[in-house]
C-alpha cells in the first residue's frame, strides 16, 4: 500500500540549529505517510548539524544529505528542489516540528478536493511555554488561484509561508527561490499559487512554529537593513498581483502595508535606531494609509497601528512593546 502512494519530498534547510534539529527530523521520520524522501540540506552549518545529518542518513535510507557552502535559506531550498524526486514537495524549517499526520493530512486534502496545493494550521510555540494558533478557523476552504491570492494578502487563514503547505512538484518548474534575499516565501509562494488550478486549506494544527528566545524578546540587539527585503518582496508580489488581477489592488496594497508595519515593529524591537530606515518606512506607510483605512478587510491590528502612528512614533513604540509583552506572556 505504501509503495502505491506517490513520493513526497520534504526539504529541510539547516544552519546552526543543533539544539532543535533532532526533534525536527524525528517528527518527519515518524510520519504516518511513509513514502517520503527527506532532504537535509546542511548550508555550511558551523555547529554539529552536519554530523547529526550524516548520523540520521546512516540509519534511514529515506534521508538524503546535501552539504554545501553557506548560501542562505534560499540557496539551501534550491539545492533541495534540485534533488527532489517526489511528486509532491513540502518544506519544514529545522527549528520547528510537525505532527505525525502532517503529510497525510495535506495529501488527503489534495486527493479529496483534487487540489494542487494544500495547507494546514500552525501553532506558535513561545519560550515561556505559551502557545497561540495561527488561525482559529478550522473549516475547509477550497479556492481558485485568485481567491487564494486575496486571502494570502490579508493573512486570512491562508498564508504566504511555505512550511504549512504541500505542493505538486510540477508547480516549481522554472521557479527558484531568490538567493541572497530574506523572506523568500513572500518572493515565491504567490507565483506557485498563481499556477495552481485549485487550492485547499484547513487550519487544523499540524505544524509547530517554534519562536526562539531572541526573536520573542521585546528588545533585540540590532536591526539589520536586510529586513527591508520583506518590503521589496511584498512590492514585487503586489505589482505581480495588480498586473494580473487589477481588482485585487486593495488586497495587494494591504500586503505592502503589512510588510512596512512588520519591518517597522522590528526596528522598534531593536536596541538601536536607524532614522533613515524609520523615515523611509513611515513615508511608505503614509502613502498606503488612506487606502488601508477605507478598506473594510484591512485587519483591525493594522488599523490600530495606523491610528497609533498618528499619535507619533514614540507613542507607537510604547504601545507596540506593551502589545508584544501581553501577546507573548
Amino acid at each position: 500500500m505504501e509503495n502505491e502512494l506517490p513520493l513526497i519530498s520534504v526539504i529541510v534547510p539547516i544552519y546552526n540549529v543543533e539544539k532543535y534539529l533532532q526533534k525536527c527530523v524525528d517528527s518527519i521520520l515518524s510520519q504516518t505517510y511513509k513514502n517520503t524522501q527527506i532532504i537535509l540540506v546542511d548550508d555550511g552549518s558551523p555547529d554539529n548539524c552536519p554530523q547529526i545529518c550524516d548520523e540520521y542518513a546512516a540509519k534511514d535510507s529515506r534521508i538524503k544529505v546535501i552539504h554545501q557552502k553557506n548560501g542562505g535559506v534560499s540557496a539551501a531550498r534550491n539545492a533541495g528542489l534540485r534533488n527532489a524526486q517526489g511528486k509532491f514537495i513540502a518544506f519544514v524549517d529545522p527549528d520547528d516540528y510537525v505532527s505525525d499526520d502532517f503529510l497525510q493530512f495535506m495529501y488527503g486534502l489534495i486527493c479529496k478536493y483534487n487540489a494542487d496545493i494544500a495547507s494546514c494550521g500552525a501553532l506558535e510555540v513561545y519560550p515561556s511555554g505559551k502557545t497561540a494558533p495561527q488561525c482559529a478557523d478550522t473549516d475547509v476552504h477550497v479556492m481558485d488561484r485568485r481567491q487564494a491570492l486575496e486571502r494570502m494578502c490579508y493573512n486570512d487563514g491562508f498564508y504566504i509561508t511555505l512550511w504549512d503547505k504541500l505542493f505538486k512538484a510540477e508547480l516549481f518548474d522554472g521557479i527558484e527561490f531568490t538567493e541572497g534575499k530574506l523572506y523568500e516565501d513572500t518572493g515565491t509562494t504567490y507565483k506557485l499559487v498563481d499556477r495552481a488550478d485549485r487550492i485547499v486549506s484547513c487550519c487544523q494544527i499540524k505544524y509547530y512554529y517554534v519562536i526562539s528566545p531572541s526573536s520573542s524578546s521585546i528588545t533585540t540587539i540590532s536591526f539589520s537593513r536586510k529586513k527591508l527585503d520583506y518590503v521589496e518582496m511584498a512590492d514585487q508580489m503586489a505589482e505581480y498581483i495588480i498586473t494580473r488581477y487589477p481588482d485585487l489592488a486593495p488586497a495587494a496594497q494591504r500586503k505592502q502595508l503589512h510588510a512596512c508595519l512588520s519591518t517597522l515593529t522590528q526596528l522598534v524591537n531593536s536596541s538601536m535606531r536607524d532614522k533613515q530606515v524609520e523615515q523611509q518606512l513611515l513615508k511608505r506607510i503614509g502613502a498606503l494609509k488612506k487606502s488601508a483605512l477605507k478598506n473594510p478587510r484591512t485587519p483591525k491590528r493594522d488599523k490600530a497601528a495606523l491610528y497609533a502612528l498618528g499619535l507619533g512614533y514614540g507613542t507607537f513604540s510604547v504601545l507596540w512593546r506593551i502589545y508584544l509583552k501581553f501577546k507573548k506572556g
